[in-house]
């Protein structure tokens, strides 16, 4: 039987190179599968550059964040200035979303939420606000950051997918695919600080410190932790 596919998810990392050294390294020893980053390369950080070779190098899937596409719009922000022309490509190629499909659940990675880099989503959010945001980006697990405030919500319930009956089966053919929520996973707790760590399709769901990989809780709604277990 194969194993659950492991996603570390790593986001606002604001031009902290350092920190996001210290994420990969938690990474690898925690181990993954794949490795994405939800957005905000840039700003605020001493190391842009740095960064973003760090991300290029290792060919981690980046998506643009607000401040990555203010670094490469004329007139906008000063976060361009010191890169380099490979840098500014590099930003420039960066896509809105990353979209796989994992052991059957639809999986999409927005910066903000679908369609904008702006507007964050947060604990407090009703569930009716959040099967929106699941349906806008045509999924069954949304991942996004922004705004430093991990949480985990679910939306509507899936529903099992039948396989036909066969042989030895007793149960009609039916749950091949087992009824689970429609999650949302959000924030990072300042992705500087913090990297996530998802398994699908299971969709066990842990938040790390960057510096130790120590767990930490997070949010299921407004004012209340949950054990990420």
């Amino acid at each position: 039987m194969r194993a659950n596919m492991k996603l570390a998810i790593i986001s606002d990392l604001h031009a902290d190179v350092h920190a996001l050294r210290d994420a990969l390294a938690q990474i690898e020893r925690l181990g993954c599968d794949e490795i994405v980053c939800a957005g905000d390369v840039l700003d605020w950080g001493r190391f842009p550059e740095a960064t973003i070779r760090e991300l290029r190098e290792r060919r981690i899937p980046t998506i643009c964040g607000n401040h990555d596409r203010w670094a490469v719009s004329e007139g906008h922000d000063t976060s361009g200035w010191d890169l380099t022309p490979r840098a500014i490509e590099f930003l420039e190629s960066l896509p809105a979303s990353w979209t796989p499909r994992i052991d059957d659940v639809r999986v999409a990675v927005w910066h903000a939420r679908p369609k904008s880099d702006m507007k964050g989503v947060y604990p407090d959010a009703s569930t009716t606000e959040l099967a929106s945001q699941l349906d806008r980006a045509e999924a069954d697990v949304l991942v996004v950051g922004h705004t430093h405030v991990p949480f985990r919500r679910s939306a509507a319930r899936l529903q099992s997918r039948s396989a036909p009956a066969g042989p030895g089966r007793t149960d009609g053919g039916r749950d091949a695919v087992r009824p689970r929520e429609r999650q949302v996973f959000a924030g990072a707790g300042g992705g500087r600080r913090h990297l996530r760590y998802l398994e699908l399709p299971t969709l066990r769901f842990t938040v790390h410190r960057a510096g130790d990989g120590a767990e930490v809780e997070i949010a299921c709604a407004a004012g209340h932790l949950m054990s990420t277990r």
